[in-house]
């Protein structure tokens, strides 16, 4: 993520607002591994399991999220939790 994706994308004339890891789930440090990118390239980000995504696509059916909260939900810079995206 760092080198191949931040670094390159942080020298684009668009900056990144943040980065994210989506996945089937997570080891027990991924929010440590989440701070040391953020602290390396002071971009926020997180990460988040698909099901969560799945549960964040139907609940913006409901109840559309504004890209502002998206942004939020993304830069939390630790895991994105269910909690996180009620």
């Amino acid at each position: 993520m760092l080198h191949n994706y931040i670094e390159n994308y942080s020298r684009s004339d668009k900056p990144l607002a943040f980065f994210s890891y989506i996945a089937g789930g997570f080891g027990n440090n991924i929010d440590k591994q989440i701070k040391n990118i953020v602290d390396a390239t002071t971009v926020n980000g997180s990460a988040i399991s698909v099901s969560n995504v799945i549960k964040m696509v139907e609940q913006h059916r409901e109840k559309p999220y504004t890209h502002q909260h998206i942004k939020d939900i993304f830069s939390i810079n630790r895991q994105v939790l269910m909690n996180d995206i009620v």
